[in-house]
């Protein structure tokens, strides 16, 4: 998921590249990418740009490296139309759905470029600031996550074939987590000439901080065991330092990427 733009990295033009931690008034904000288990490349992209308001993360798959193409394509094509556009635009939401509509073309128009890329992809999930609003709009299932002191709400729903069983009932969300299927997506960037990307709004406040992350995390963490990682830490980068941590000690095999936005004080 990117941010330099790169693997790992989300270093906007704004914020030194030995900066993980960010203040500026209105954010602080935390981030952090590595690679899970034994994988030798992190196939994660991610971008934390809080002078533009935007956040995201992405997570490609694919093989010949091909994952790591598409999110990073996803998180450029996306951040460069909000770049360009977001200053003329009076419409946010739209301005984020076409930029993630975007993405997907582009990254369908980079795999026709080399056989070993065919068949490669990746989720996104992205939040733009727009004044007292936040707006996020995803692809497949990288998570949004409200967390406030005493609680962890999802704000996405997974685009995976178990979330669907959940929902109908037909295997419960515990049995999701370890499901052999679980990591089946029916959307997905870079798949599919036409997708459709969820949308969602809500009221940006000091009651809650905004976490994004790749299933890395969700997958190996239990949502309370966030909401408490989140609590205890004492500033966003010390937060996403435990969560890592968090996840190599539950020995998560999955590259995993965290960006925490808070309300400045």
């Amino acid at each position: 998921m990117a941010g330099k733009i790169g693997r790992g990295i989300g270093i906007p033009k704004t914020v030194r590249p030995d900066m993980r931690h960010y203040s500026k008034p209105g954010f602080r904000i935390g981030f952090k990418s590595d690679t899970g288990g034994s994988r030798r490349q992190n196939q994660d992209s991610f971008l934390a740009d809080p002078e533009l308001g935007l956040f995201i993360v992405a997570d490609g798959m694919g093989g010949h490296n091909a994952g790591e193409v598409a999110s990073e394509l996803a998180v450029q094509e996306i951040a460069g139309h909000i770049r360009n556009d977001r200053f003329r635009s009076h419409d946010p939401k739209k301005l984020l759905e076409d930029a993630v509509l975007r993405a997907n073309l582009a990254i369908l128009g980079k795999s026709a470029t080399n056989p070993e890329w065919s068949d490669m992809g990746t989720t996104v999930v992205a939040a733009l600031y727009a004044g007292d609003r936040v707006i996020i709009c995803h692809v497949g299932d990288s998570r949004a996550y409200m967390v406030t002191k005493a609680t962890i709400r999802q704000l996405t729903q997974d685009h995976s074939f178990v979330a669907e069983w959940v929902k109908e009932g037909l295997i419960t969300a515990a049995e999701a987590r370890t499901h052999e299927a679980r990591r089946g997506l029916y959307m997905a960037l870079g798949v599919e000439d036409e997708i459709e990307p969820e949308l969602s709004e809500y009221k940006w406040d000091g009651d809650w901080s905004l976490c994004l992350c790749s299933d890395g995390l969700n997958d190996a963490v239990e949502d309370d065991d966030i909401r408490k990682t989140v609590i205890d830490a004492s500033d966003p980068h010390d937060a996403c330092d435990a969560l890592i941590r968090l996840v190599h000690e539950r020995e998560g095999s999955d590259d995993v990427t965290v960006i925490l936005v808070c309300q400045a004080p």
